[in-house]
């Protein structure tokens, strides 16, 4: 098979969760394409999207937040759609293009943007391949409503009423989970990580994440935990793409013989296997990681919007606490660190995350679709 996989690089979870079902795909046989799909629109269309989304995103959360609850409670009517599907809109010829140069036998896609894509294109040209969309948070996005793959792969079985409450048909939604690296999914014991990373092995590991982006007050509260934690704890502190905090960090870190500033990496399944307690963001991909390493966790809200909706499902299902505060989230490390039968029943709670997420939807797409349908015009 030619499979096509279209992401965008508004955050780095879409593009982690690509390349793992890419791995996945090409270690069966089949040919297989990564694209960004805002690379179809005009001229620096891509960067001006992705720059804008990291700037809201990290300099300006409160707006980037109320603009996604306005969003959320968005009702169009029967004929209406919203400006991200007519923003979108733009790429769509020389997508279907590409598509047609390609021969593409199925496509899929982690994003919603692309999805909104794909779904012009199916009225405006018709069906012709299939098409699947892979959810990449713990609920139901906006816009993910007005899209229509032939699947829509669902993160977990309890968000199912949460779909079909906004008209999705239960029949077309699959709860196969997130996909992520093979890595993520193996136990290595704490000891040969810490040893693999060039970390101390004796005293108690905090895992600091600020996601790809680089978002959150990272150094007030590494050095807030150094202060409150036992003598012999350090914190590690994931920046991303973050050049601003790490330099920073990196400035603490020469009298701070505890902090460990580390930079974007490709080695994250050893840091959660070397961690006995991590502190992030709730991004969908990161959380579905922490619950497949088994890491107690504290998510730690610094960007409201579908990442709020990520803490209320993993805090309501006890896999992990939640906080929006630095002192808060001092003071849930701490807790944890105290109370080893509250960090067992997390990581218990943790397992109830589906798990070959990456494996089942490759299943799926070698297994086709069902027969195309024509779409109405839109």
């Amino acid at each position: 098979m030619n499979i096509l996989i279209l992401t965008c690089n508004t955050g780095g979870g879409h593009n982690a969760a690509s390349a793992a079902l890419r791995r996945e795909l090409e270690s069966r046989g089949h040919a297989c394409t990564v694209a960004d799909a805002l690379s179809f629109g005009p001229k620096h269309f891509s960067e001006a999207v992705s720059h804008l989304h990291t700037i809201a995103y990290r300099y300006f959360p409160k707006i980037y937040g109320a603009g996604y609850r306005k969003k959320e409670k968005r009702v169009l009517g029967e004929d209406e759609t919203s400006f991200e599907y007519k923003m979108n809109a733009i790429c769509v010829p020389r997508l279907y293009q590409y598509l047609r140069k390609g021969r593409f036998d199925a496509v899929a896609t982690p994003h919603v943007f692309p999805a909104e894509m794909l779904t012009r294109l199916c009225r405006k040209y018709g069906r012709t391949k299939p098409f699947y969309f892979i959810a990449t948070d713990y609920t139901c996005s906006p816009c993910v409503d007005e899209i229509t793959p032939d699947y829509w792969v669902i993160p977990d079985r309890r968000l199912i009423p949460e779909f079909t409450e906004r008209d999705i048909p239960e029949e077309r939604l699959l709860p196969l989970g997130i996909p992520t690296a093979p890595a993520m999914a193996t136990h290595m014991e704490k000891t040969i990580a810490r040893r693999l990373l060039h970390l101390p092995q004796q005293g108690e590991m905090i895992l600091v994440m600020s996601g790809s982006i680089g978002c959150g007050p990272m150094t007030r509260l590494a050095l807030k935990l150094l202060n409150r934690l036992p003598k012999d704890a350090y914190v590690v502190v994931i920046c991303g793409k973050n050049k601003g905090d790490l330099k920073e960090l990196q400035r603490y870190a020469k009298w701070r013989s505890r902090l460990y500033p580390v930079g974007f990496t490709d080695r994250m399944d050893l840091y959660y296997s070397a961690a006995d307690v991590a502190v992030g963001k709730p991004g969908g991909l990161s959380c579905t990681e922490l619950a497949q390493k088994g890491v107690p966790a504290v998510l730690m809200l610094t960007v409201p919007g579908c990442e709020s909706r990520n803490l209320e499902f993993f805090t309501r299902y006890g896999m992990a606490l939640g906080t929006d505060s630095v002192r808060d989230t001092v003071l849930a490390v701490r807790r944890l660190l105290n109370d080893p039968p509250m960090c067992a029943r997390m990581t218990a709670a943790q397992r109830s995350i589906p798990r070959g997420a990456v494996a089942a939807i490759a299943d799926l797409i070698e297994q086709g679709a069902p027969a195309p349908q024509k779409e109405e015009n839109r």
